[in-house]
């Protein structure tokens, strides 16, 4: 399991604790690795006109979405909060803690995975 330093989190109230953060489980902490190496706002839509192009044309099978709804929201929040850290608004923030975690575990990952840089693939 790798470390979290949550000393960023250190005297602020916002409605969840740094132990919340450190509550994912083994399936989750894959997902935000995954989330880690490949930027989601970079994915091309499996459904949309050009991802059926490139799909038909090259034989190449996009990316589709995880089957659980909530590991997607978490694979999505962790991109963002990893690759665009400044973009993350209070309704990414609502969204996540909408998808059934908590907002310990949301300002975790950002201070996590927003708080230095390391190498991404593209």
């Amino acid at each position: 399991m790798a470390y979290l330093d949550f000393s960023s989190l250190a005297g602020e109230t916002r409605g969840g604790s740094a132990a919340d953060a450190g509550s994912f489980s083994s399936t989750e902490l894959r997902v935000i690795d995954f989330a880690e190496r490949v930027d989601a706002s970079r994915e091309i839509d499996h459904r949309g006109r050009f991802g059926r192009f490139v799909e038909w044309a090259l034989g190449i099978r996009l990316a589709r979405p995880l089957a659980d709804n909530r590991l997607e929201s978490l694979r999505r929040f962790a991109s963002r909060a990893r690759h665009h850290p400044r973009d993350i608004g209070a309704e990414d923030i609502s969204r996540f803690v909408d998808a059934g975690f908590s907002r310990g575990q949301a300002y975790g990952l950002l201070a996590y995975l927003g708080g230095r840089a390391r190498p991404t693939l593209h």
